[in-house]
């Protein structure tokens, strides 16, 4: 450690890590790692994450020797071990300082470009070896641009900022995974960074992956009820579990290279799966027959049409019908962002909701466009009555919309309330009468249809997925790492 150097705590009423080490980094390093290969090499980030989250440019990395070189000029200032509140995250205990993961990300901020407000993710070496801080290098200064600054809050939801930094080029700042911050949006310029996860490995305390639905690292995006004898859920860990109704693993399937965001029951032996991989997979018998790409984006939804025939809705603004031979039957066009559900109507009609602010209805035989229904707002989740002719879709905010359409599936009335402080991350209706929603309150609601609230149930972290196992009960799936089955 050089003593000359400065470390400031930029929180220092938190028991939260978060320091900033001054000038680590010289100028001529930071143009080092800063090469014209890499300003050649940034992308989108569009094709990963929606715009409402992030808009800024990124490239990655995977080098094991510069992350090693890199840990080894910061090992001085970061902490030997770090201790776990259980209350806090459920991979509780003490950790030891490890490595730098060799997953390096380049990101580049223009003018109008940002990163909202998130918390960021754990990355999974194993059980034992886990990313615990938030590693990142300025590669520039605000000299350069106007704007920029990161941001901590203490909450998702307050307006108050509980520390603003200022970026400087050669700065090493390092901060807990839990603290929300932001990536100030740019006025003008650019800015770059660097960052990357630094990994613990546990020494002692409690182990995940005891008791019943234990076995996912890390996030859990998608469930399905296969019958009534089998779940399986689909995780960041790019594996699908296969579990008994009551929690044991049968089968961990993996096929895919990246998260599992979505999965849909085909037929009795069958069953689909689409990932931020962009790959749709066929399974039959648990088993993987077919490997599709028909999105040149992240897969976000899938729905059965017939025994052999899906519409899956994709991070490239598109809808496909396809068959499971991965034959593209027609495409639909007409959203102009990120397609975050489909689901069935009827027989000749699929509805979409897309972070464009819109609900589209379409034929299915000839791909006509039916009807759009227009939000303020981004529409993320979607399910629909069949019964009682109402569809019901979850915003950005919050908010839930029931809308009665009538028999040529136009508008008739629409009453919204107010369900969550977050984005509502799934909607389920169960029982005929009763609706269960899932946000980034990290809450399930379970409610009845003019708004009543019934119950509250808690994850947490964000609500991802919610299936019925029977009258009184569901399932639900987290960014926490947890399955949970609920009595209601």
């Amino acid at each position: 450690m050089n003593p000359e150097l400065s470390v400031e705590d930029i929180l220092p009423d938190s028991t939260f890590t978060c320091f900033v080490v001054r000038s680590l980094f010289s100028k001529a390093e930071c143009e080092e790692l800063l090469t014209p290969t890499v300003k050649k090499s940034f992308q989108q980030a569009k094709a990963n994450y929606p715009t409402y989250y992030r808009n800024n440019d990124r490239f990655v990395l995977n080098d094991e020797g510069l992350a090693n070189t890199l840990f080894q000029k910061v090992k001085p200032y970061l902490p030997a071990t770090i201790e776990i509140d259980s209350s806090i995250q459920a991979e509780n205990g003490t950790w030891q300082l490890k490595e730098l993961n060799s997953r390096l990300r380049f990101c580049k901020y223009s003018s109008n470009q940002y990163f909202h407000r998130h918390l960021d993710g754990i990355h999974y070496r194993n059980d034992a070896v886990q990313s615990k801080l938030t590693f990142m290098i300025y590669l520039n200064g605000a000299e350069e641009f106007k704007g920029g600054r990161t941001l901590f809050f203490k909450t998702k939801e307050t307006d108050e900022v509980w520390a603003a930094y200022v970026p400087k080029q050669g700065d090493l700042i390092v901060f807990d995974h839990n603290v929300w911050h932001e990536g100030e949006v740019l006025s003008e310029g650019e800015k770059f960074v660097l960052r990357s996860d630094i990994l613990y490995l546990r020494i002692s305390g409690g182990m995940q992956g005891s008791g019943p639905f234990s076995g996912h690292l890390g996030y859990i995006w998608s469930l399905l009820k296969f019958d009534d004898n089998t779940i399986l859920s689909g995780g960041r860990d790019t594996s699908i579990k296969v579990w008994t109704i009551d929690g044991e693993e049968r089968q961990s399937l993996k096929e895919h290279q990246n998260s599992i965001l979505c999965m849909e029951k085909m037929n009795n032996d069958t069953f689909i799966s689409g990932s931020r991989d962009q790959y749709i997979i066929i399974w039959k018998n648990y088993q993987a027959v077919n490997k599709i790409k028909i999105h040149s984006a992240i897969v976000l939804s899938l729905c059965r049409i017939t025994d052999s025939t899906f519409a899956s809705g994709g991070g490239d603004n598109m809808i496909t019908i396809a068959n499971v031979e991965g034959e593209v039957l027609r495409t639909l066009t007409g959203h102009s962002n990120w397609v975050w559900k489909v689901i069935k109507l009827d027989e000749n009609t699929i509805a979409s909701c897309s972070e464009d602010n819109s609900i589209k209805l379409w034929e299915i035989g000839s791909g006509r466009l039916l009807a759009t229904f227009f939000d303020n707002e981004p529409v993320i989740s979607l399910d629909f009555h069949s019964s009682k002719g109402q569809l019901i879709s979850g915003s950005l905010s919050g908010r839930v919309s029931v809308r009665s359409l009538g028999e040529d599936y136009q508008e008739e009335s629409i009453f919204t309330f107010a369900a969550h402080t977050g984005i509502i991350r799934t909607i389920k209706i169960i029982n005929g009468d009763t609706l269960v929603t899932g946000g980034e309150d990290n809450m399930i609601k379970i409610w009845r249809f003019d708004g009543r609230l019934l119950t509250e149930l808690r994850h947490q972290n964000f609500v991802q997925a919610v299936e019925q196992l029977g009258d009184n009960k569901i399932i639900s799936a987290s960014y926490d790492g947890t399955i949970k089955v609920w009595g209601i």
